[in-house]
């Protein structure tokens, strides 16, 4: 039987932040009529079940992009909605990669105990059995296009809009629940962002809008609580700060800094050591610091071609 034991957190009313076990975040949005699922992890466990232990109302995917963190457990839903520009991705990824992900950021969270991780059963998972291959009667959902503007009525009132954020990927979303004044941000924001899918131009008008929007949220969550506490928003400096960055790299001042390991120590793992994850981004890549956040830019894709 595969694992239900997600953490959640219950942050607003009907409104859950799922854990997968470190790897990402996923959202559920109860209305009085349907359930919205933000994401759906790296494929751990039987999500669906844990979802349906919460809600038995029908529930919506929507996707926020196509990257490996986020469509590992599709093949539970028999539709989703993603944006075209991220439709074409694998879902899931090869489970030889989801499973050296898993492993990497298991060791990061977990090995500073004063022992090897592997020692302790520290997850509620098995990583042989609870991430897998799509079962046979698993087939690919059908796929919806996820388009900026969509909304989504669950019912009581409760209405979900879409917006197109560009940059983490091509078809990043952002989803606005009006009931609960929250924006769900997908990868499009971090401490740590990596962009370049889009030219910068196009991202910073992007976020702009982000921002724009502000009168409509009171809370940003993205899709990783790796620098924030589970259940609660990013704090209110990122969105701001991650603007000026983008506006003094378009500017020409672009002054690269020493990438920290976010991966944390190398510590042995039960797989070889040499199956580092690979990066999601081709090309030229730099980092910038301001403060707290850590950006990743491509400086040779900064502007739109005219």
């Amino acid at each position: 039987m595969l694992t239900k034991l997600y953490p959640m957190v219950q942050f607003k009313k009907d409104t859950w932040e799922i854990d997968e076990f470190d790897c990402a975040s996923m959202f559920l949005l109860i209305g009085t009529e349907k359930a919205m699922l933000i994401d759906c992890g790296m494929g751990i466990g039987d999500l669906r079940g844990a979802v349906e232990m919460l809600t038995d109302k029908p529930i919506l995917l929507v996707l926020s992009h196509g990257h490996i963190d986020h469509t590992g457990n599709v093949r539970q839903f028999g539709e989703a909605w993603i944006h075209p520009a991220d439709a074409q991705m694998p879902m899931p990824e090869s489970l030889e990669r989801r499973r050296s992900d898993i492993e990497h950021i298991a060791r990061r969270q977990k090995s500073c105990i004063g022992a090897p991780y592997t020692m302790f059963h520290l997850y509620p998972y098995d990583i042989l059995t609870d991430v897998r291959e799509p079962g046979v009667d698993e087939k690919m959902p059908v796929l919806h296009e996820l388009q900026d503007g969509m909304e989504f009525d669950l019912g009581g009132g409760r209405i979900v809009t879409a917006y197109a954020c560009p940059g983490h990927t091509a078809g990043e979303m952002v989803f606005l629940d009006n009931q609960t004044r929250t924006l769900i941000a997908g990868d499009a924001l971090n401490y740590n962002l990596g962009v370049g899918a889009v030219p910068l131009e196009t991202t910073l008008r992007a976020m702009k809008r982000l921002k724009d929007l502000g009168s409509e949220y009171d809370s940003i969550y993205n899709g990783h609580h790796d620098f924030r506490a589970l259940g609660a928003p990013l704090d209110d400096d990122c969105l701001p700060t991650v603007i000026a960055m983008m506006e003094d790299a378009l500017a020409g001042h672009i002054v690269p800094c020493q990438e920290p390991s976010f991966w944390g120590q190398d510590i042995p793992l039960t797989r070889d050591e040499s199956a580092k994850p690979r990066p999601l981004w081709s090309g030229n890549r730099v980092t910038l610091r301001r403060g707290r956040n850590y950006l990743s830019i491509d400086p040779d894709h900064l502007y739109e071609t005219p």
